[in-house]
């Protein structure tokens, strides 16, 4: 026997709201990080990584010339792994620290809860490993995929240990 499993109209119109409302917030990321302005600080590379037009010329020039030859195969890869970072940290520190302190949100967060801020940073990659944790369960993710929670991690490794080393030399 078939059974057909039916949906009532309220049902479709929920799934299909919800459907548009995450295209609708999709679009919006993609537009904002497309109209993000590309900061004066950036070298050549970065801004042809951050989707500068003006920058796409020298991209083949950049690939050539920003790393040092005779690496073994992959390294390239990887130090192109490492820009991608710096470029994400760059662009993210718009919109969460201040003027005077890149890291301010993250310093900021481990004083609510009182620990010291290399161990606020730590604590966010935590998150990013559940992330990655529900990932391997439920084979999909809803919001930032696979490769934006692995450059999260990697950035928040290198902020770590930048606060790390700045509570050892204090």
């Amino acid at each position: 026997m078939d059974e057909k499993i039916t949906t009532t109209s309220t049902e479709d119109q929920k799934t299909q709201s919800l459907q548009a409302a995450n295209q609708s917030l999709r679009t919006a990321v993609e537009s904002r990080i497309k109209r993000q302005s590309v900061s004066p600080y950036m070298s050549k590379r970065d801004k042809m990584i951050s989707g500068d037009p003006s920058a796409a010329a020298h991209a083949a020039c950049c690939v050539e010339h920003d790393y040092v030859p005779g690496l073994r195969p992959g390294t390239d890869k990887f130090m192109g792994i490492l820009d991608e970072v710096r470029v994400m940290h760059i662009r993210k520190t718009q919109d969460y620290g201040k003027a005077t302190d890149a890291l301010s949100n993250i310093r900021e967060s481990a004083d609510i809860i009182n620990t010291q801020a290399y161990a606020g940073a730590i604590l966010r990659m935590s998150d990013k490993m559940h992330r990655l944790r529900a990932f391997f369960h439920n084979g999909k993710t809803e919001f930032d995929g696979i490769e934006d929670t692995l450059l999260d991690l990697c950035a928040y490794s290198a902020i770590a240990l930048v606060l790390f080393r700045e509570e050892q030399s204090s």
